[in-house]
């Protein structure tokens, strides 16, 4: 079972354990916990409450609900990531598939490696010595101190390491590997007199399925039972501190910075949670919103969102819907208009697919002549990643490399999988995009299908010195079978692949392809793609005619520093080795000066995954690989995108309708090679409007 397979069980299937326990923790016995519990209980029942962020769903239960909307008063990067992460369904970690009892007594003499004052500790928020307003005022701790370090903020390393020791806190008792039974999920700043830093109070939040301290208080009541503590002075530097308050929770995000943060978390999310945007409407629950989401808001609806984010764990539709007050909100929800197009004369489409057959030929043949002894062939390869892909727990995504390089474990089960085609139907990609290009050639549209190719096809020696005698060779031979099909079909296929590996192969470079810690590439790659789309389209008979219409567009450095998508999948142990990774982006700026953004009217569409999101509508912006096309063929581009969803996000394009399809002369659609094999959902049937 997947993590949100198991999520949603574990909002389903422990539903009626968590309300009892909710129902304890705000009745009498819940006052006196049991003997086994090493902290005292609370006077009354106090639910958290923030002075600037207000859930408006009524009905919102953090372990039954699917659709949480909230309210935000001031966009201060504090209060938008407290929004999403403050008692999310989303992100809790469910309990171990083989559960077993606790044995021994829990140990609480030092608790929390001393980072937490042990006298402080207290299940009573009123115990605490917070004041009414600071109490209002409580923060996320995890993207807080994910924040701190990716800005390189001095004194970051101490919120990571605080973090660690919470989360790796055993208690005496045996650990599960991977799995927490209790995190910092807030936290408040504290103003003592004569003091030269704020106090921090921290709230530590236990598993409902953790009972291996006695029966733990809940006095919020949302079924997750919690205890405040102080963090011992000076832990937490002064300049980190001052920090927090000036940058994180003072300065107001702008309408661009919101929207930047929402792709940013959209596309964080993505590898637990499915989550991708979806263009607010003017309500929501809109029209395309799922009944059963509809149902549970048992008819309330909300003007003017901000943000819709949907995840779907495993077939399940969830929402994170936020309203920014002011004009930012208003702002960070329109979508950029276009330049209103250019209508370009009528042509048939000319895929050209014989030199990509020539070649795959050539390499076959090269490799004895069969799929067969071409997979011999790399089979040490392949038989240590399906060995990295299943080691450890499957909570853990990630596993680590040589010299600072992080992979994901989807890609290594890719890079070893074997045919593609004999993947059960719903599966078996080669159908769908058969029949989607022929969907778009039926109004005259052209079409190229561009796998990007994972990191561990190009850098298998940094998963393991061993593998290096396969650095420069194709490890998946089938992804070239799965390219000469196409072509039998008519589907021209770009390949980067070849291309990729012959830069890799060119020596000592300023950067990688890809990026250490991420699954995603780096300027580098996203701008060797997009030189060599660009050559593909100066090709097409009807270029001509557009390039009457040229606009000249220079760049722009930026630089920028983050952890990268894979960091958070490590074991909390590894984490601590490793530091944000500094990376170069190269803005495109328009003639005027302004910021290249891309055109929803263009006749050039780009369909595509977080490979297109990257650098584009995160991190620098404005440096994707759209914005690089769009000046290697010196006219914008439409980008059509969706966080993880490659396989589906054509269903996006087609859902704007026929006339929006039938000024379209070109559309590359391109995502992750990987999701070619064992894609989390079905490929979805075509729909059209």
């Amino acid at each position: 079972m997947t993590l949100p397979e198991r999520n949603f069980a574990y909002r389903s299937g422990w539903r009626t354990k968590a309300l009892a326990q909710v129902a304890l923790s705000l009745g009498v016995a819940a006052c006196a916990p049991s003997a086994k519990s090493p902290w005292s209980g609370f006077e009354s029942a106090s639910p958290a409450e923030h002075a600037g962020v207000r859930t408006l769903n009524a009905d919102y239960a953090r372990t039954r609900s699917r659709v949480l909307v909230r309210e935000i008063d001031r966009p201060t990067r504090a209060a938008l990531d407290y929004a999403v992460y403050h008692q999310n369904f989303m992100n809790a970690d469910p309990p171990p598939e083989d559960e077993q009892p606790v044995s021994g007594s829990a140990d609480t003499s030092n608790p929390f490696g001393g980072l937490v004052e042990r006298a402080s500790l207290t299940a009573d928020v009123e115990r605490t010595g917070l004041a009414k307003g600071e109490r209002l005022a409580p923060l996320a701790f995890a993207p807080l101190a994910e924040f701190l370090a990716a800005k390189k903020v001095e004194g970051a390393e101490a919120w990571q390491e605080l973090g660690a020791k919470v989360r790796d806190e055993s208690f005496g008792l045996p650990k599960r590997p991977g799995l927490a039974t209790q995190t910092i999920s807030e936290l408040y700043l504290h103003s003592s007199p004569g003091a030269a830093a704020a106090d921090v109070i921290v709230k530590i939040e236990f598993a409902p399925w953790f009972h291996g301290l006695g029966a733990l208080s809940d006095q919020d009541g949302d079924g997750y039972p919690e205890v405040y503590g102080r963090v011992k002075p000076g832990v937490l530097g002064k300049v980190a501190l001052e920090f927090v308050e000036r940058e994180y929770a003072g300065r107001e995000l702008s309408a661009a910075e919101v929207k930047g943060w929402a792709n940013e978390l959209a596309s964080y999310w993505y590898p637990s949670y499915n989550t991708d945007l979806v263009p607010p409407d003017a309500v929501f629950p809109s029209a395309s919103t799922e009944p059963a989401v509809v149902a549970e808001l048992r008819g309330r609806s909300f003007a003017s969102p901000t943000v819709v984010m949907r995840g779907k764990p495993q077939g399940e539709p969830t929402y994170n819907v936020l309203l920014v007050k002011g004009a930012a909100g208003a702002a960070a929800a329109s979508v950029s208009g276009g330049t209103g197009g250019i209508a370009l004369q009528a042509t048939k489409p000319t895929p050209n697919t014989k030199p990509l057959v020539q070649a795959i030929d050539a390499e076959l043949a090269a490799n004895g002549g069969s799929w067969e002894k071409w997979v011999k062939s790399v089979a040490p390869a392949q038989e240590l990643m399906r060995k990295r892909a299943k080691a450890g727990p499957k909570e853990i995504k990630a596993t680590a490399g040589a010299h600072g390089f992080l992979f994901f474990k989807k890609s290594l089960e890719y890079a070893s999988a074997g045919d593609f085609e004999k993947q059960r139907p719903g599966k078996n990609p080669l159908p769908v995009i058969v029949e989607f290009k022929k969907a778009l050639e039926a109004r005259g549209v052209d079409f190229l299908f561009v796998p990007v190719p994972t990191k561990e096809e190009l850098f298998p020696d940094e998963l393991d010195p061993s593998l290096k005698p396969f650095a420069g060779k194709i490890i998946q031979p089938y992804s070239r079978k799965f390219s000469l099909s196409l072509a039998a079909a008519g589907v021209e296929t770009v390949d980067l692949l070849t291309p990729f590996l012959k830069a890799r192969a060119a020596g000592d470079q300023p950067e990688p392809l890809y990026q250490k810690q991420d699954t995603h590439w780096t300027h580098r790659g996203l701008a060797l793609a997009a030189q060599i789309l660009a050559e593909r389209v100066r090709r097409y008979p009807w270029f001509a005619e557009l390039s009457r219409h040229a606009e000249r567009f220079s760049t722009k450095q930026a630089a920028f520093t983050r952890f990268g998508d894979l960091h958070s999948r490590l074991p909390d142990a590894e984490k601590p080795k490793y530091q944000p990774e500094s990376l170069l982006a190269q803005q495109v700026l328009r003639k005027d000066g302004k910021a290249y953004d891309d055109d929803p009217d263009s006749p050039i569409v780009v369909l595509g995954d977080s490979y297109t999101g990257v650098y584009q509508l995160t991190d620098a912006e404005h440096a994707g690989v759209s914005a690089h096309l769009a000046k290697g063929v010196s006219y914008p581009v439409d980008l059509v995108m969706s966080y993880g969803g490659g396989p589906n996000v054509r269903n996006k394009l087609l859902s704007r309708g026929a006339a929006d399809l039938n000024h379209k002369k070109l559309v590359i659609w391109l995502m992750t090679a990987r999701d070619l094999y064992d894609y989390w959902e079905d490929w979805e049937p075509l729909v059209t409007k």
